[in-house]
């Protein structure tokens, strides 16, 4: 569901605003979902999976959380399972579970009688150099990501924002099919008028595996790109057992800047 997808791009660990410029009222069937995403990385825990439910496609977008359930994240590498406590309604975080590159872990998830796994592996790192500002045009200042893209390994990444310590409304997922072992100098997407002078900006360079890459690849092009779309679309989770969402093991190598021109 539409709904869902903004429910989990709108979370701790992505946040998109979407929008529509053609009404469509398709003829839909509201059954109710569970939406789960949680993720290991490489910065100190404790790290949060979090689950809801869809609710009416036309409804507004409240979204209940689910309590209850019982949550396991298992470093298969290293055989070490944490059971996750629940710290408030829907959101629950680990003890003992450490990110560490290369290692993958399994979440298990069991609520009303049925069971959801995910597996991730987490990647090398790929640290940024630094972050610079494009200004050529006023009205839209972008940051510019800078970094190496390893040639030896297939890489996964998404670009995500803060401003002045709030999360941009806008993420990028991708790979590096087209830009295997170059230097990179990214422009990053924002909306126009986002950054102003004197702005602090930072800029997270996230690591993902194939699975992880997929579902956010997917969710920003339908939060993105299918503004006529016709019916809701749902993109593909890496969890098993019929839900919406997604589990990644990924790496953070974080930047900051400040705007010094513009308006």
């Amino acid at each position: 569901m539409k709904n869902a997808i903004n429910t989990i791009i709108l979370s701790a660990f992505i946040l998109i605003c979407s929008s529509c410029t053609k009404t469509v009222t398709p003829t839909l069937n509201n059954v109710s979902q569970l939406v789960i995403e949680g993720a290991v990385s490489d910065t100190t825990g404790p790290y949060h999976v979090n689950i809801s439910k869809t609710t009416n496609f036309y409804s507004d977008n409240v979204y209940p959380t689910v309590s209850g359930a019982i949550v396991v994240i298992t470093d298969v590498t290293a055989n070490i399972t944490d059971v996750l406590s629940e710290i408030s309604p829907g959101n629950y975080v680990t003890h003992t579970i450490i990110g560490t590159y290369g290692h993958s872990y399994e979440m298990k998830v069991m609520f009303e009688g049925k069971s959801y796994t995910a597996m991730s592996t987490m990647p090398n790192l790929v640290k940024l150099d630094s972050v610079g500002v494009d200004y050529e045009k006023s009205d839209n200042i972008r940051p510019i990501a800078e970094y190496q893209d390893p040639a030896d390994q297939k890489n996964y990444y998404k670009y995500s924002m803060r401003k002045n310590g709030v999360h941009v409304n806008h993420f990028q997922a991708f790979d590096d099919r087209l830009s295997n072992g170059r230097y990179l100098r990214d422009n990053l997407d924002c909306d126009t008028g986002t950054f102003h002078r004197g702005d602090l900006v930072r800029v997270d360079l996230v690591g993902l595996d194939k699975g992880a890459f997929t579902f956010l690849h997917e969710a920003e092009d339908i939060a993105y790109n299918n503004s006529n779309l016709a019916s809701p679309a749902t993109p593909t989770s890496n969890i098993s057992g019929g839900c919406i969402g997604y589990f990644s093991a990924q790496t953070v190598s974080s930047k900051t800047t400040t705007i010094k021109s513009g308006r």
